[in-house]
Parts: C-alpha cells; sequence; structure tokens
C-alpha cells in the first residue's frame, strides 16, 4: 500500500516565485568552475592589466548567466502557471536549468507557447544587453555586456532546434502531437531528431574546422562534449520515455482502479475497518476538514491496531499522507499515461481518480508498470 513520499531537494532553496519554489542545483558549482577555467583566461587575453582580477570578472559573468537561466526558468514557470498548471520547481543546475510542471491538462499549443517563452526571455535579455552596449563606461562593463548580449542571443537560438530535450524539442513535439493526435508519436519524433541534433553540434564545432584545415581549440572541444552529452542523453530519455508511453497508453483507468470511499477528517480506525468492502470498496481515504481527500489508509496496519482500542484511535494515525495534486479527474476509458505522469510529477506512489459519475478509485504506479509490461 501507499506510504507518505517525501522527495528529496533538488539542491539549495534560494527564493520562490508565485509559490514556487527555486533551486540552485547541487551541480551548478560545477558549471561556474567550468566557466572560471574557461572563460577566466580569456578575459586575462584581453584585459591583461586586470591581472588575477579578470577571474573576478569571470565571477561576475557567472552570475549573470545564472540571471539569464533563472529568467529563462521563470518564463516557462509564468507561462505554465498563466494555463493554469501546477508547477512543482525551478531548478538551475549543470545543464542550464529545468521547470517541473503538472502537464496532464496540456494541449499542443499551450505545450508549445511555455516552450517558447523560455528562449523569448533570453532574447528580450540580449536586446536589453545590445541596447546599453553603446552606454557601457570602462572595459570591464563592455565585456560583461557584450558576453552577457552573446550567451543570451546564443541560448534563445540554440534552445530553438527542432529536437528533445531542448525547447524547441518541445515545439515539434507539439506539432506532432497536434498533427498526429498522439502525444507518444509527438515525443518519438522529437526525441530522434534530438539524436539527429547531437550529430549536426559535432559535425559543425569539430568536424568542419577539421575539414577546412583548422583544428578546434580545447575549450571547444570541452564544450562541444559537455553539449552533445547533454543532448544525447536527454534524447535518449526522451525515446525510452515514449516506447514506454506507448505500452502505457494500452492500459486503460477502469482496468486498474480500486474503487475507493473518503472517510471525514474526525473517523476513527473502526470506521475505516468497517468502510472495506462497502458499495465494493477497497481502498479508503480520508478527508481533512474541507472535505478534501489527504491521506490513504493503510490496511496492514489497521490490522495491527487491537478491536477494542479502534473506536478510540483516530484513522489519522493509520492513513498515509498523500501531495498536494494526487486527485484528478479520469474517465474509465482513458489510458492511465496522465496519472503515471502526475504521479512521477508528484512523487507519489497512487492517485485518487474522479470519473464523471463522481465515483472515486484508486491507481497505484506499480500496477500500472506491472500492467504495462504485460503488454510488451
Amino acid at each position: 500500500m501507499p506510504t507518505e513520499q517525501v522527495s528529496p531537494p533538488p539542491g539549495w532553496r534560494i527564493g520562490t516565485l508565485r509559490g514556487t519554489p527555486i533551486y540552485l542545483g547541487r551541480s551548478w558549482p560545477l558549471l561556474a568552475v567550468i566557466i572560471l577555467a574557461t572563460f577566466g583566461p580569456q578575459v586575462a587575453r584581453v584585459l591583461p592589466d586586470l591581472g588575477a582580477a579578470a577571474y573576478l570578472v569571470a565571477f561576475v559573468y557567472v552570475l549573470l548567466l545564472l540571471v539569464s537561466v533563472l529568467a529563462h526558468e521563470a518564463a516557462h514557470a509564468l507561462t505554465a502557471q498563466a494555463f493554469g498548471h501546477r508547477v512543482h520547481r525551478i531548478v538551475a543546475d549543470l545543464m542550464g536549468g529545468h521547470t517541473t510542471y503538472q502537464s496532464e491538462t496540456n494541449t499542443p499549443a499551450r505545450s508549445a507557447l511555455v516552450a517558447v517563452s523560455g528562449p523569448a526571455a533570453n532574447a528580450l535579455l540580449a536586446g536589453v544587453a545590445w541596447l546599453l552596449l553603446p552606454g557601457a563606461y570602462g572595459d570591464v562593463p563592455a565585456l560583461l555586456l557584450g558576453a552577457f548580449f552573446y550567451s543570451n542571443a546564443f541560448v534563445a537560438a540554440f534552445n530553438l532546434l527542432p529536437g528533445l530535450p531542448l525547447d524547441g524539442g518541445f515545439v515539434l513535439d507539439a506539432l506532432v502531437w497536434k498533427l498526429t493526435g498522439s502525444r507518444t508519436t509527438g515525443l518519438l519524433v522529437a526525441g530522434w531528431c534530438g539524436r539527429v541534433l547531437v550529430v549536426g553540434v559535432v559535425a559543425w564545432f569539430l568536424l568542419l574546422p577539421l575539414l577546412t584545415g583548422g583544428s578546434p581549440d580545447l575549450v571547444m572541444v570541452l564544450w562541444t562534449a559537455l553539449i552533445g552529452s547533454f543532448l544525447w542523453v536527454g534524447a535518449t530519455s526522451a525515446i525510452r520515455s515514449a516506447q514506454a508511453r506507448r505500452l502505457v497508453d494500452r492500459v486503460h483507468v477502469a482496468e486498474l482502479l480500486h474503487p475507493a470511499v473518503v472517510l471525514p477528517a474526525g473517523a476513527t480506525v473502526a470506521d475505516a475497518a468497517a468502510a472495506y468492502g462497502r458499495d465494493g470498496a477497497q481502498v479508503v481515504a480520508v478527508a481533512d476538514d474541507r472535505g478534501v481527500p489527504v491521506a490513504v489508509v493503510d490496511p496492514r496496519v489497521v490490522q495491527q491496531v487491537p478491536v477494542h482500542q479502534q473506536p478510540q484511535t483516530p484513522v489519522s494515525a493509520v492513513a498515509a499522507a498523500q501531495p498536494d495534486g494526487w486527485t484528478m479527474d479520469l474517465t474509465p476509458d482513458a489510458p492511465v499515461t496522465t496519472a503515471l505522469e502526475r504521479m512521477a510529477q508528484l512523487g507519489s506512489a497512487v492517485v485518487l481518480a474522479r470519473t464523471p459519475d463522481g465515483r472515486l478509485g484508486l491507481l497505484d504506479a506499480g500496477e500500472i508498470e506491472a500492467a504495462a509490461a504485460r503488454r510488451a
């Protein structure tokens, strides 16, 4: 039976955006070191009078990049919120950043707009930097503004390339989804295009210089390897996700739905024991004072409570709390794919489904995965 799911934070919490926590990922310091090691010597060559202070300038550039990443992810989050999606977190990490949000009510158009908003934010920052450049006073501000402009312009353009895990890949995913009516097909096509992009990136930055008689420097090789590996892993993950999703799409809600009843917050263990089997109920959930289901009773714990103590023991003592958003509306003939996605987003093993006729039922991730595996 389900237990309370507590996902570890992805890093250090540094703020919130309209209730959404913002984290500095544990891998971000590694990116900072890489930038310091590559950009610091470049600053020293351009402005030799700075000496060791060139690395201080490089560190300021690291902070500016962090601002760019957070602006990019904030744009994703705010756009998702504007469509009514629940945004779980914003994270800046080694590969830039990511924003996770509840997307089972998504449409192709909404998905594309959420994806495009990130690069649009970087394009806006690049435009601001370009406007400020003529008025930059001093070599260091001009250098930083120039670097800020080029990095944001590059991120905006590169992110729109049509392949996952880039934002352009999500746009392609949405386009194929719209044309075919299948989100799984969109994910698969965008994933394979992501792999093609890796080949293109390597060819452009490494093979092309060799074919034209030049040779890429070590910094270019390192950045190409880092970006290429990131793209390949993300594209491969999308392809595998699409393949798994194709199996899950064949499983329908009605096949695995366990009928549930909901007890009020003041109920006892005796009430829970009596509820099993009532109207075919296989699961007992517990509501809060507002009547919203917030927990699931564990029948194994119910059996451990002596019968004479059950009328005095609150049901909360044998219930596992569930995260906000664990209830969702589903039709019996719908694929369980959206339910499994919700569980993954919440870090929960179950969701409580509400059917159009008002009935409640529990879906379990383990049972979904087992049913999908049987269809492989």
